[in-house]
């Protein structure tokens, strides 16, 4: 069997390396693009909340769980918001393009996630983070306004 034909069937040519290295270029940059970067903050912190709440709900059936209650939401928070951060660290309101990825991404979800996520490094004492997340927040909501006014 010439797993190459196999492979072939499902868009995978061994010959055609240049499609595939100019496809493997393009995803690369469009993971390096303020749109994907703004699109993976919302869903870690939407999905994030949500997975956390059903690990939590299951762990509460296993013996023992409530010693660690605190301890385990304690530390899915501070890994989904300091990830969820990273993928704003570079985020330069001064810049078109991410002024545009913004704007594709502005709803009361993405609003939502500023505030938790600000309310969080409140919490921890990172107040750094929590004035350069709130600078982009009042931009999202801003452009959330200019957004209902047009549509009205």
């Amino acid at each position: 069997m010439d797993l190459d034909n196999v492979f072939g069937l499902f868009g995978f040519n061994k010959d055609d390396d240049k499609n595939s290295k100019k496809q493997e270029e393009e995803l690369l940059e469009f993971k390096n693009s303020p749109k994907f970067k703004v699109g993976m903050f919302k869903k870690m912190i939407w999905n994030g909340l949500s997975f956390r709440d059903q690990v939590l709900k299951f762990l509460k059936k296993t013996d023992g769980f409530e010693m660690l209650d605190g301890n385990v939401r304690e530390a899915g928070d501070f890994m989904m918001y300091t990830r969820s951060y990273f993928w704003l660290q570079e985020c330069d309101l001064e810049e078109e393009e991410w002024q545009e990825a913004l704007g594709f991404y502005v709803d009361d979800e993405l609003i939502v996630c500023f505030k938790l996520i600000i309310k969080y490094f409140e919490e921890i004492e990172e107040f750094e983070k929590c004035a350069y997340l709130k600078k982009i927040q009042t931009f999202v909501e801003k452009q959330n306004v200019l957004n209902l006014i047009k549509k009205a």
